[in-house]
């Protein structure tokens, strides 16, 4: 069945394309015997197979403003600080043993996360906490959160929570608010 289909594709490619004769043929003369290269001209291949290079002149100034910048822009220029956003920039690099790094966009690397706390027994549903967490810090970590906790306590009047995890350089503060963590750093001069 297979050989009387093969037949008549055969055939349908004499009859159609009268000019590939003699690529349809194999050494056997059976198209069953290899089809795939009967069905490919010995003479495309070599074309296909022979290239050359050429080189394209590309006029890439449209294409390089799309390109992401690979440094990090200068700090912008204001009037006043702190900006109508709060920002303020940063000042020269602090007297301690420790550094919080700001990210590319200068701007503090402060975030908030939000935990499961405590199960209430009353209506069996749980509470959720926000945490403050600090990340980009640099030398002494112990240190700096010793020193965040006890400025954030003084200002708070209340005890605060802390998780320091030293791999990945950030501190987790559990009972502050974010903005007082903020000006926090900003005190430290960061």
């Amino acid at each position: 069945m297979l050989r009387h289909s093969l037949k008549r594709i055969r055939n349908a490619v004499l009859t159609k394309y009268p000019c590939r004769k003699e690529n349809v043929t194999t050494s056997s003369g059976e198209v069953w015997d290899d089809p795939w290269q009967a069905a490919i001209s010995k003479t495309v291949i070599l074309e296909h197979t022979r290239s050359k290079a050429v080189e394209i002149s590309v006029d890439w100034k449209y294409v390089e403003r799309l390109m992401p910048k690979k440094l990090i822009p200068d700090v912008p220029n204001h009037d006043t600080y702190p900006t109508p956003s709060g920002w303020r920039p940063p000042k020269p690099r602090p007297d301690l043993t420790f550094y919080v790094e700001r990210n590319r966009d200068h701007l503090l690397p402060l975030y908030l996360e939000t935990r499961r706390d405590q199960l209430d027994p009353k209506t069996l549903e749980f509470e959720y906490v926000e945490l403050v967490l600090v990340k980009g810090i640099h030398g002494d970590i112990f240190e700096c959160e010793k020193k965040m906790r006890e400025y954030l306590e003084e200002y708070l009047h209340h005890p605060i929570a802390t998780h320091v995890d030293e791999l990945k350089g950030f501190i987790r503060i559990k009972g502050a608010d974010r903005a007082v963590v903020e000006q926090c750093l900003y005190d430290f001069g960061f």
